[in-house]
């Protein structure tokens, strides 16, 4: 076993013990705390790298506007029923969730990166890039993890935890895609899917994401059933949902890959042994998150 791949198994178990930790404090105390504690972390770390990767084009992409617009994406899922500001304070997340609160936090954003470019000492040098760079950041984590907590706290009438049932059904999707990729490219990958983004990827491996995004999918669901409960009603919803999320998961990775083949940066980090940098780890969720919440409101 090389290094790469002992540091990425070890790493990989560290991380499901940490995210399987927080959902069970969910499950056991009736929150949400756990989620909303991990999107917060996912978007502090994201962020540092993402900057990283766009100042090879944008040089002043703002960091402070990107991170606190997009803390305040994560905390207006929890605005909702089922979050846990709602849960804190019920008349006032109610009153401000009836509001259009995430387009006033993207634009009180682009409000904040435009005044700080041209203020700058040189406000009109890459403008664009600057500003446009600060506004996709929060997008791209702000409002992709807004909608992983808003996943994570949907109910059904007679079962509270679905949300994190449905939450657990997209990671796996995602991840058991990624990692039959992986394994399936090095087995049998011969042809080159977009060797101009990513030349490690194959048809093969790609092939193979499939069966594990449906595999795992089909498992987790059965495992719920088996404990008395299931998020999905039939067996073809878990179908659908591995068929759709797989794809999207492998969209996301060479979405990043993309970044950092302009940045000419291997990794985005350094902070995930085995994976090179966090976002290296979320790339195959962010670019799903809004459509794996789509398909829950309608399977």
């Amino acid at each position: 076993m090389n290094v790469e791949l002992r540091n990425r198994l070890l790493f990989g178990a560290v991380l499901i013990i940490i995210v399987g930790t927080a959902v069970a404090c969910d499950v056991a105390n009736g929150s949400r705390w756990g989620i909303f504690a991990l999107g917060l972390a996912a978007v502090l770390l994201g962020a540092r790298e993402f900057t990283r990767l766009a100042r090879v084009h944008a040089a002043r992409v703002r960091l402070a506007p990107m991170i606190l617009v997009s803390l305040g994406l994560v905390a207006e899922a929890h605005l909702h029923p089922g979050g846990v500001l709602q849960a804190m304070w019920p008349e006032s997340a109610a009153r401000l969730s009836a509001q259009p609160v995430v387009p006033l936090l993207l634009g009180a954003g682009l409000l904040w990166t435009t005044l700080s470019q041209m203020a700058s000492r040189a406000p009109i040098e890459r403008f664009f890039a600057n500003v446009g760079g600060t506004l996709f950041g929060m997008v791209y984590l702000g409002l992709c993890f807004n909608q992983i907590e808003r996943l994570a706290i949907l109910a059904a009438p007679d079962d509270a935890a679905r949300g994190l049932q449905l939450l657990a059904c997209f990671l796996v999707a995602v991840k058991c895609g990624d990692i039959a990729a992986f394994f399936g490219g090095k087995a049998f990958g011969r042809h080159k899917m977009c060797p101009a983004i990513s030349p490690g990827k194959t048809w093969e491996g790609f092939a193979c994401s499939f069966a594990g995004s449906v595999g795992g999918t089909l498992a987790i669901c059965a495992l719920f059933a088996a404990n008395g409960a299931s998020p999905f009603a039939g067996w073809w919803q878990p179908v659908v949902w591995g068929l759709v999320l797989g794809p999207l998961g492998a969209a996301g990775d060479l979405a990043e890959s993309c970044m950092k083949r302009e940045a000419a940066m291997k990794d985005s980090g350094r902070g995930a042994p085995g994976f090179g940098g966090y976002l290296d780890l979320l790339d195959a969720v962010i670019l799903a998150a809004p459509v794996a919440y789509l398909l829950a409101l309608v399977l």
